[in-house]
């Protein structure tokens, strides 16, 4: 039974990959953003440079600036696709479907874009954290040589603060089908 919820779930994210696709890759960019901060934050050749406490206070503000611009970014495209796909949700309702059905796909759904944003976001991150080291380097005219490293912190907390996010949007999705009745979602 699981399969079929499964399968659902795909095909509705592969029919709607015109509202999918900018949702995951806007949660993609915002997750490499934070992670690139988080790892500038956490470097090592950066807390020998004069004025280091500082810099770090910045790069921790900057992580929280980002973290609160993506939770308000992705719930607003979150709502966004939710509005679209009521009559979607609807249309399940009517031909049978209970609104626990509903749910796990939704569920479904939501976990699989977490998961693939996640994951991409992260690697970009990995991908342009050298990068941006570099040019802070290049900034503050440090000549050193740069030994790639992945932070294990900053990973963990990027998965910590959008894990959240994904479970908080999963959460306004499931209690947006709770309270709306099929009349309603076939009007929306």
């Amino acid at each position: 039974m699981n399969k079929i919820y499964s399968r659902l779930a795909f095909t509705n994210i592969k029919n709607n990959k015109t509202l999918y696709m900018p949702y995951i890759i806007s949660g993609m960019v915002m997750i490499a953003m934070f992670y690139v901060m988080m790892f500038l934050n956490n470097s090592k050749g950066l807390g020998k440079v004069p004025g280091a406490e500082i810099l770090v206070d910045i790069m921790g503000l900057g992580c929280g600036i980002i973290a609160i611009f993506s939770y308000i970014f992705l719930f607003y495209t979150n709502s966004f696709i939710s509005k679209r796909r009521k009559k979607e949700m609807g249309i399940y309702n009517i031909l049978g479907m209970e609104k626990r059905h509903i749910a796990k796909v939704l569920a479904i759904e939501t976990v699989f874009t977490a998961f693939v944003s996640i994951v991409g976001g992260i690697v970009a991150g990995i991908l342009f954290s050298k990068l941006a080291l570099m040019l802070i380097y290049r900034i503050l005219g440090i000549q050193v040589t740069i030994e790639f490293s992945v932070p294990l912190s900053a990973v963990k907390n990027t998965v910590l603060v959008f894990g959240i996010l994904y479970m908080m949007t999963l959460f306004y999705n499931l209690m947006q089908m709770k309270l709306a009745n099929p009349v309603e979602l076939l009007r929306g």
